[in-house]
């Protein structure tokens, strides 16, 4: 099951005096997003079926009366998780027993500023993946560089720090301080089991990197993917002296899929 999403990225500068450059950069970060679902079998049989089995509340360890003694325990509330290689646990109230994955993303548009060869124009797109019992799930980020015409901005191949007067395009998932852009993924306050995660390359502070077909995100290491978790892409661009004056544009596609 994939979803995807598109970012409508511009920057665009003008000479304004004789060796001035200024950059006015407007990302416009758009996505689709669907909710796809697979239903889970049931537990039946050729006369029974049950959708939804729950033990309330409450325990009793010891029952008597005048011919038998019985030790019981029913349904005590429970907390935590438990897993091996091949099972996973969360107990809890009743939940839906169909899958899914969603994608949505909560900001709609990203502006780097006016941009010259002596400082870094940044920015963050915010978005969210949800999951319940689908396993686990990465997010692949798809597209180019900024280009104006034939002219572009040099993306980073290869996690570097952001140097001003030098051309410059990269993005990370997590918290910077050069500049001091983005945040770490976080799980939802209501999302006790989310475990999303930047993926290697996008998870370094001050380290930006934009590459075609990557992954960067991902459902983190322990177990499999449940709840919300909360992502910000931060966008870094630099130009140097010689940049050729422009208006600089891509499409940044974001897809969500599953890793069964």
């Amino acid at each position: 099951m994939d979803q995807k999403g598109n970012y409508r990225v511009g920057m665009k500068h003008k000479n304004i005096a004789r060796f001035t450059l200024i950059i006015i950069s407007v990302f416009i970060f758009q996505i689709i997003s669907k909710q796809q679902i697979v239903f889970a079998d049931t537990s039946s049989s050729t006369n029974y079926q049950v959708k939804e089995s729950s033990f309330n509340s409450g325990s009793s360890i010891n029952s008597n009366s005048t011919n038998y003694n019985a030790r019981v325990s029913f349904g005590d509330l429970a907390v935590g998780t438990a897993d091996s290689a091949n099972y996973n646990v969360r107990p809890g109230f009743i939940n839906p027993s169909q899958e899914y994955l969603e994608l949505v993303v909560q900001s709609s548009s990203v502006d780097l500023g006016t941009l010259s060869s002596t400082g870094t124009g940044s920015g963050t797109g915010i978005f969210y993946v949800r999951s319940y019992i689908n396993g686990n799930y990465v997010v692949i980020s798809r597209g180019q560089t900024l280009t104006s015409g034939p002219d572009s901005i040099a993306a980073l191949s290869s996690q570097t720090a952001s140097t001003t007067g030098t051309a410059q395009f990269g993005i990370n998932l997590v918290a910077n301080t050069t500049p001091s852009v983005g945040s770490d993924p976080s799980p939802d306050p209501n999302s006790t089991f989310a475990n999303g995660i930047a993926a290697t390359g996008y998870d370094t502070a001050d380290q930006f990197k934009f590459v075609d077909n990557e992954t960067v995100a991902r459902s983190g290491s322990s177990g499999p993917a449940w709840g919300r978790t909360n992502f910000t892409i931060s966008y870094i661009a630099n130009i140097s002296g010689i940049t050729p004056a422009g208006t600089y544009t891509t499409e940044h596609d974001l897809i969500l899929s599953d890793t069964f």
